[in-house]
C-alpha cells in the first residue's frame, strides 16, 4: 500500500506505487535491450517509455484484475509495439492505423486562454511557451507529416513536367508534356514500357518513342550546375501549373503558362485587342484531326478581371468546341 497526501490529510491507496514504479523500470530496461536501442535512444525516450509502461501495468493489474505475471508479459508486448510503431516508425495496416489515433495539441503556438478543469471550474491556462512536446510526440508528428509514397511520386511527376516545360524551349505542347512526365515517372518506378503504354492508352512502340524522345532533356538538365538547375525549376513553376496551384495573380499577370486541369492540359495566353484597346486572356488547346493540327480558344476576359471560375468554365467550353470539331470531322470522313 502507498500513502497519498490529499487536502484533508494522508490516506492509504490501493495502488502500490513503489511496486508499480519498480516493475515499470524493469520492464523498460528489458524492452530497451530487446529492441537494441542505443544510448541516444535510451536517453531520449526513457521517460516516455516509463509513462507507457506505468499505464499498461496499472491497466492490466489494477483495472483488469490480472495476476502479476500476466500483467508484466502483456505490458511488455504493449511496450514493444509502442516502440516499434511510434519510435521506430515501423508497421503498416492495422498497427499503423492505431498510431494515427494519437492527437497532438500544439500548445507551443496556442495563445493563453481560459479553460475548464476536470471539476468544471474555470481556470487560466498557463502560458503556452511553458509547454514542450515529448520526444515521442515529435516522432509521431514527423511521421504523420511525411507525404505518402503516392504523394511523393505525384510530386516527382510534376517536377519532371516543370523541367520539360523549360528544357523544350518555346515548344508549348501541354498534353504532350503531361503524357511525357507520366511516362518518365513510371519508367523511374521500374514500370515496363508495355504497362506504361497501357496507362497512356497507346501502342507499345509509341510509349517507347515518348520515353526515348524526352529522356535526353532530363539528362541535359542533370548535367547542369546546381545554380542553373535552380533557375530551370523556378521558371518551370511559372510555366506549368496544376489547378490547385493557379492563383488569380497568375491569371492576371499577362505571362503565358500551361495549366493542367483534371480533364486536360491547356495553354493560357494573352493578346492585345486593337478594337477594344485592352489586353485580353484566352485559354487554348489543339487537336490533330486528319493529320492537321486544329487550334481552338475561348476568351477569359480582360486582364485584371480573370478569375479561376472563368478559367474552369472556359476550359469546359473549349472541350465542348473540340468535341464538336472532332464529331464534324468524323461525319465528313
Amino acid at each position: 500500500m502507498s500513502i497519498v497526501y490529499t487536502q484533508t490529510g494522508a490516506e492509504k491507496s490501493a495502488v502500490d506505487v513503489h511496486w508499480l514504479s519498480t516493475k515499470a523500470r524493469i520492464l523498460v530496461g528489458n524492452v530497451m535491450r530487446h529492441m537494441q536501442m542505443d544510448t541516444a535512444e535510451r536517453s531520449l525516450f526513457r521517460e516516455d517509455m516509463m509513462q507507457e509502461a506505468l499505464s499498461w501495468l496499472y491497466r492490466h493489474f489494477y483495472v483488469d484484475g490480472h495476476d502479476e505475471a500476466y500483467a508484466y508479459v502483456a505490458a511488455r508486448t504493449n511496450l514493444i509495439g509502442y516502440v516499434f510503431v511510434n519510435i521506430r516508425g515501423g508497421g503498416n495496416g492495422h498497427q499503423w492505423e492505431l498510431s494515427k489515433q494519437y492527437h497532438i495539441d500544439d500548445n507551443l503556438t496556442e495563445p493563453e486562454y481560459i479553460d475548464e478543469d476536470s471539476r468544471g471550474e474555470r481556470v487560466v491556462r498557463l502560458p503556452a511557451a511553458l509547454y514542450k512536446r515529448r520526444p515521442v510526440e515529435e516522432a509521431v508528428a514527423a511521421k504523420e507529416d511525411q507525404p505518402s509514397e503516392a504523394e511523393r511520386w505525384m510530386q516527382f511527376e510534376r517536377e519532371i513536367g516543370r523541367i520539360l516545360a523549360v528544357m523544350r524551349g518555346q515548344q508549348w505542347h501541354p498534353n504532350s508534356l503531361r503524357r511525357a512526365a507520366l511516362a518518365l515517372c513510371e519508367s523511374a518506378k521500374g514500370t515496363s514500357n508495355y504497362n506504361i503504354a497501357c496507362k497512356l492508352d497507346l501502342e507499345w512502340h509509341a510509349a517507347t518513342a515518348i520515353i526515348l524522345h524526352y529522356r535526353p532533356y532530363l539528362e541535359a538538365y542533370l548535367a547542369m550546375s546546381p545554380l542553373l538547375q535552380g533557375l530551370v525549376r523556378a521558371e518551370g513553376v511559372l510555366r506549368l501549373r496544376w489547378w490547385e496551384e493557379v492563383t488569380n495573380a497568375a491569371l492576371n499577370s499577362g505571362q503565358k503558362f500551361i495549366v493542367i486541369l483534371p480533364f486536360g492540359a491547356f495553354t493560357v495566353g494573352y493578346y492585345h485587342s486593337a478594337s477594344k484597346g485592352k489586353q485580353l486572356g484566352r485559354i487554348q488547346m489543339g487537336r490533330r484531326i486528319d493529320g492537321k493540327v486544329c487550334n481552338r480558344s475561348v476568351q477569359l476576359g480582360e486582364v485584371g478581371r480573370i478569375t479561376k471560375e472563368r478559367l474552369w468554365d472556359g476550359a469546359q467550353q473549349l472541350q465542348a468546341k473540340l468535341a464538336i470539331l472532332e464529331t464534324t470531322a468524323t461525319v465528313t470522313a
